[in-house]
């Protein structure tokens, strides 16, 4: 088993659709973690913001594992949809504690548009990893009733 370069596009499972909006939405919203750094109390940063980035990275990198390797591409994207969910729970509770509440000098966006940015790109991030998972589930519950081409 070898990895694949990054231009790679794999025979995909079946019923599994192409989403790559998901590493996109990964990639934005680990740049807005680090640029919401500063917006934050540094005990938050500890508490919450070092933590969502570890988390996002997760969904990174299973994602690509998920790529790189078509033999383990299932249990990867098993992980990255459990990576997710526990970077959606971390996030909650930044947005409830407020931890998002101090404005920078030099950045251009006020925290208030950073949360909505946040919100935003975390909904599209649920949606297409949702849509994703009962695209593959439904293939595979369905798996032995229907016959393959071949």
């Amino acid at each position: 088993m070898t990895a694949e370069s990054e231009y790679f596009i794999p025979k995909l499972l079946r019923g599994e659709r192409d989403v790559p909006s998901i590493l996109v939405d990964a990639d934005t919203l680990l740049e807005l973690l680090l640029r919401a750094d500063p917006m934050m109390s540094a005990t938050d940063r500890r508490r919450y913001n070092d933590r969502a980035i570890q988390q996002i990275q997760e969904v990174i990198a299973q994602f690509t594992l998920a790529y790189d390797f078509p033999d383990d591409r299932l249990e990867h994207l098993k992980k990255m949809w459990a990576a997710v969910t526990n970077f959606i729970h971390t996030m909650r509770i930044i947005g409830m504690t407020n931890a998002i509440c101090i404005q920078p000098k030099y950045e251009k966006m006020t925290p208030h548009q950073m949360k909505i940015e946040l919100v935003n790109r975390i909904a599209s991030l649920d949606e297409g990893a949702e849509k994703w998972r009962k695209s593959v589930l439904k293939a595979q519950r369905t798996k032995g009733t229907t016959p393959t081409k071949g």
